[in-house]
C-alpha cells in the first residue's frame, strides 16, 4: 500500500474522517470484565475503478467507533476500540495485502471488500486461514453463499440471486413483455453471478434476451465490444460494471451512435451522482436495483445527521451504512465473547446481530451492551435495515431501492421488501 496512505492505529484521517482509539468493555453472560483492545481493520478502494467509494465507506466504519466508544465509556465497560484502514486498489491482490497487512499489525475483525471477487479473495487467502471474522458491506455474488469460509464470513448485502427475479420484474414493468433486452457486463464474479440468473428471470416473465457478452474488466478499448452490445438495435441494456470501467464502456457505446443512458438498467452499488469521469449522456436516466438501506427510521434519519456533522467526505454512496453496521456487529459480538479473539467473536454475531433478543439501534446502543453484560441476547437492528443472518452468512431479510439517474443525481423511486 502506497505509505502516504497508511494509516496507524486510531490516526486521525484527514481525507476519510477524525477516527480516534476509544474504550470500553465486554462480558460473556456474565464472565468478569477483561481490560482488552479489539481492533477493526478496515479494506476500502482509495485507488481503482472502486475508488470513488472508499472515503465513504471508510468514514462510516470510524463513525462507527466513534459511537461505540461514547456507549462503552456510558456502559462502563473497559474495553478498547482501534481502527485502522489499508487500501485495495480495488483488486483481488490489492485487497488480499491489504487484509494480511492489517492482520500481522493485530486485527481482530475485518470489514471489507467492496467487491465480490476481492472478498473471495480476502477470505480464502487471509481471514480464514487466520481465523479472523470478514464482514462484506458491497458483496452480493451467490459464490459467497457457499464459500468455504468455515463460518468466518458474512455479508450486509443479500445474494444476487434475490436481485436477479427483482431487476427482470423491474424491466418487464417498464418495457412491457416481448421487449429484447442486450446483456452485458466484466467477466469476473460481479458480471458472471448476475447474468445467467438474469438472463433466465427475463425470459421467464416473457422478454427476449440477446448474450450475455462477458468482456475483459482491464481492457483498454471497448469498441468492438460496444458495437456487439447495440446490435440489432434492442430496446433495452444491462451492463454490469463499476463506474470507472463503466466511463470507457460508456463512451464507446455513445461513438456507436445507437445508445442512451434512458435505455439502460444496471444493477449494484452505483455513485450518488454521476462522477465527472463518466459521460452523463450514458447514464442520465437510467433505472436500476441495488440492496438498499432503510428510510425514514429514527437511526437511518439520525446517521444522516452524524455523517454529514463530522468531518471528512459529505459524500454519501450507496450502502456506506453497511459498513457503518458491520463494524458495530464486531464490536457488538466481541462484548459478548468477553474476548477480542476471532475464533471468540465469530461464534457471537449471529447472538447480536438476529432474533431472539431485544432489539437495539446504534442510538440505544450502551443499553445493549450493558444488555450483553448482563448474559442477555440482543438483536442489532443496522442503520441499513435488519442483519440477521442464516447458517452461511447471508441476511434472512433484504430490502430493495429501485431508482434512476435524474438530473445526474441518484434518485429511488420506490422500496421492496424480500425475505430469503
Amino acid at each position: 500500500m502506497n505509505g502516504r496512505r497508511a494509516m496507524r492505529w486510531g490516526a486521525v484521517v484527514s481525507v476519510v474522517a477524525v477516527l480516534a482509539a476509544v474504550a470500553g468493555g465486554s462480558t460473556a453472560r456474565g464472565a468478569a470484565q477483561e481490560d482488552y483492545t479489539l481492533r477493526i481493520g478496515v479494506v476500502v478502494p482509495f485507488t481503482g475503478v472502486q475508488a470513488v467509494f472508499g472515503p465513504a465507506y471508510a468514514k462510516a466504519a470510524g463513525l462507527a467507533v466513534q459511537q461505540a466508544k461514547a456507549a462503552l465509556a456510558r456502559a462502563g465497560v473497559d474495553v478498547k476500540l482501534q481502527i485502522e484502514y489499508a487500501d485495495t486498489n480495488t483488486t483481488p491482490e490489492g485487497s488480499v495485502n491489504a487484509a494480511r497487512k492489517l492482520i500481522s499489525k493485530g486485527a481482530d475483525c475485518i470489514l471489507g471488500g467492496l467487491t465480490s471477487g476481492n472478498s473471495i479473495a480476502i477470505a480464502q487467502a487471509a481471514t480464514v486461514p487466520a481465523q479472523i471474522p470478514q464482514i462484506g458491506p458491497n458483496n452480493s455474488s451467490p459464490a459467497l453463499t457457499d464459500l468455504k469460509d468455515n463460518g468466518y464470513f458474512f455479508r450486509t448485502m443479500p445474494s444476487d440471486t434475490l436481485q436477479a427475479p427483482i431487476l427482470a420484474r423491474l424491466i418487464r414493468q417498464e418495457l412491457g413483455a416481448g421487449k429484447t433486452i442486450s446483456l452485458a457486463g466484466r467477466n469476473d464474479s460481479f458480471g458472471t453471478g448476475l447474468l445467467p440468473p438474469l438472463k433466465r428471470a427475463l425470459e421467464k416473465v416473457g422478454m427476449k434476451t440477446q448474450g450475455p457478452l462477458l468482456y475483459d474488466p482491464t481492457a483498454t478499448s471497448y469498441n468492438s465490444e460496444a458495437e456487439d452490445i447495440v446490435k440489432g438495435n434492442p430496446d433495452a441494456y444491462v451492463i454490469l460494471d463499476f463506474p470507472a470501467n463503466y466511463a470507457k464502456v460508456g463512451s464507446a457505446l455513445l461513438r456507436t451512435g445507437k445508445f442512451n443512458g434512458r435505455k439502460l438498467f444496471v444493477a449494484g452499488g452505483w455513485p450518488s451522482t454521476i462522477p465527472d469521469f463518466i459521460p452523463a449522456a450514458s447514464l442520465e436516466g437510467a433505472r436500476g436495483t441495488v440492496a438498499g438501506s432503510v428510510t425514514g427510521t429514527k437511526a437511518a434519519n439520525a446517521f444522516d445527521k452524524l455523517f454529514a456533522s463530522k468531518p471528512g467526505t459529505k459524500q454519501r454512496q450507496t450502502l456506506d451504512s453497511n459498513n457503518f453496521d458491520g463494524a458495530m456487529i464486531c464490536i457488538l459480538a466481541s462484548v459478548a465473547a468477553n474476548s477480542s479473539k476471532g475464533s471468540d467473536i465469530v461464534k457471537q454475531i449471529r447472538r447480536v446481530a438476529s432474533v431472539p433478543g431485544r432489539t437495539y439501534t446504534y442510538l440505544n446502543l450502551a443499553a445493549a451492551i450493558k444488555a450483553l453484560k448482563a448474559g442477555k441476547d440482543i438483536n442489532y437492528e443496522g442503520v441499513g435495515g435488519p442483519v440477521d443472518f442464516d447458517e452461511n452468512g447471508d441476511l434472512t431479510a433484504a430490502r430493495y431501492n429501485v431508482y434512476t439517474y435524474k438530473d445526474g443525481k441518484q434518485a429511488v423511486i420506490r422500496q421492496l421488501r424480500i425475505r430469503t
